[in-house]
């Protein structure tokens, strides 16, 4: 009797264990899409005070630019890595700048992204399938992502566009 009462209760203890090791794993990972947002919303606001200052359009502005000119601020891990980035970006003919992943983050950054942009319907995913902007909150944006085909944007990778002031 005593025997089963001693494997029930270890059962109960590694199951809460195991319960707290599953939410700790969430939270951990919550952290790292928190990070990755926050450091495309950095390349964001970096590329956008690039092109406000250079005025030029169907181009994108590499990531040495961006370094030695000082838009990507020193403090950043962007700014001190010499591997290439997972993020790009482009401004097309009307002055739209689209900041996107070149390859899909080992996390989903949908919900961090749109918390970060205020429930903007200028972020959102790319999908090879249509040609509109997909956002987490709004579903499909109307807002035209054309300008980013035939770019290394794979379906589903996030997208942040900032609009001509």
């Amino acid at each position: 009797m005593w025997n089963l009462v001693v494997l029930l209760v270890l059962m109960s203890l590694a199951g809460v264990l195991a319960n707290r090791s599953a939410q700790h794993l969430d939270a951990v990972q919550g952290d790292l899409a928190a990070g990755m947002a926050a450091e495309m919303g950095i390349y964001r606001t970096a590329v956008v005070r690039y092109f406000a200052e250079h005025d030029v359009t169907n181009m994108g502005v590499s990531t040495a630019a961006l370094k030695s000119g000082g838009y990507l601020p020193a403090w950043s891990r962007m700014a001190q890595q010499s591997t290439p980035l997972i993020w790009s970006n482009y401004r097309d003919a009307g002055g739209v700048v689209y900041v996107y992943a070149t390859s899909l983050p080992p996390h989903n950054l949908g919900a961090e992204l749109a918390r970060l942009a205020h429930n903007s319907v200028l972020v959102g995913a790319y999908s090879t399938s249509s040609s509109f902007l997909q956002s987490p909150v709004e579903g499909n944006t109307k807002i035209p992502v054309s300008a980013l085909a035939g770019k290394s944007v794979p379906d589903g990778a996030p997208v942040w566009i900032a609009t001509r002031q």
